[in-house]
């Protein structure tokens, strides 16, 4: 499946000054909302006494976090269609979100067996999942069919899912440290695990950067690939690796979020078209974007109950996820 179209329907530089508006507006917004009421907009900009404390350590710690979070996602499943070259492909329609989850539960359920970080744990989950769902789909083979890849996603997803569910049985403790990423849900980051996102962000970041024009050449199909010097399973492993660590890093820190990592690409092919040297950095801005709005929206729907960012994330990708499955005209 690949779209159509490559070429932006919106002019450059109003693309450009409506991502700027919106990861602005988007930081305000998650900055201004919160528990405590009584410090707002105003005192984002004079920062005094308690209001200073909760900016900056309770709601500026989120803040990154949401946006590194949607930086994550929407590299991920950029990174996922480019080489799978399947418009509806993303880290949680693939069972990497739902195979990063295992690997925590794993990891929370063994921590004495193997002594490992929670984040390489989630790694080896995800990386593990995606490798199964691209055998499945006959990826390594040379030729991904489109129909396996998503049912092998499906199926390795309700997999891992149920065993992570398994996980609940074993211990009331381990239940109620494992339940908070099934959710999505940041109502308690702090600055450490903001950092920890970061340090998985940027290398990302760089190895999409850096991959840009193989993903160019995937679009060209795997045949044109290989032709022009590409090898297309190469791609595909590397692709692999990194939207698994991406998707590794999000689920230990906020839970499997879905659809964040679907409508993003889509997003920003809309807007910037599908050169993908163009579409890396701007994917991760927009991804920003939509993740802080997604923070302040959490925060301010069910107030005074925060409602888990990972609900928000899914009310709005499931309307763009059902629109592409039964309504697109341009997929193929």
């Amino acid at each position: 499946m690949a779209l159509r179209g490559q070429s932006s329907s919106v002019p450059l530089k109003i693309s450009i000054v409506c991502l700027t508006l919106a990861i602005s507006c988007g930081t305000l917004f998650s900055l201004a909302t919160g528990g405590r009421t009584d410090v707002g907009l105003a005192d984002i900009f004079r920062p005094e006494g308690m209001a200073r404390t909760v900016l900056f350590d309770i709601r500026m710690p989120r803040t990154c976090a949401a946006a590194l979070l949607g930086v994550n996602l929407g590299m991920a499943g950029l990174v996922l269609q480019a080489i799978t070259r399947n418009p509806l492909a993303s880290p949680a329609i693939l069972g990497i979100n739902q195979g990063a989850a295992l690997g925590l539960a794993l990891g929370v359920v063994l921590p004495n067996t193997i002594d490992l970080p929670l984040d390489l744990y989630a790694l080896t989950g995800a990386l593990t999942a995606g490798v199964v769902t691209f055998a499945i789909s006959g990826g390594f083979g040379g030729k991904i069919d489109s129909l396996r890849l998503v049912l092998g996603g499906v199926a390795v997803g309700a997999f891992s899912y149920a065993m992570v569910r398994f996980t609940y049985t074993l211990d009331d403790d381990i239940a109620r440290s494992v339940i908070r990423w099934t959710v999505g849900d940041i109502t308690d980051i702090r600055w450490s695990e903001t950092k920890r996102l970061a340090v998985w962000a940027v290398p990302g970041f760089l190895a999409s950067l850096v991959m840009a024009q193989r993903f160019n050449l995937m679009a060209l199909g795997q045949a044109s690939a290989r032709g022009l010097g590409a090898d297309p399973r190469i791609t595909l492993l590397l692709g692999t690796i990194v939207a698994a660590a991406l998707a590794g890093a999000s689920v230990t820190v906020a839970g499997p979020i879905a659809f964040a990592g679907l409508i993003v690409p889509h997003l920003a092919k809309f807007l910037f078209g599908g050169d993908h040297r163009v579409l890396t950095p701007t994917t991760a801005l927009l991804g920003a974007a939509l993740m802080l709005f997604a923070d302040g929206l959490s925060k301010t729907l069910t107030a005074p109950i925060e409602a888990p960012i990972g609900v928000v994330a899914a009310l709005m990708g499931a309307p763009w996820f059902l629109w592409h499955t039964i309504f697109a005209r341009d997929v193929s």
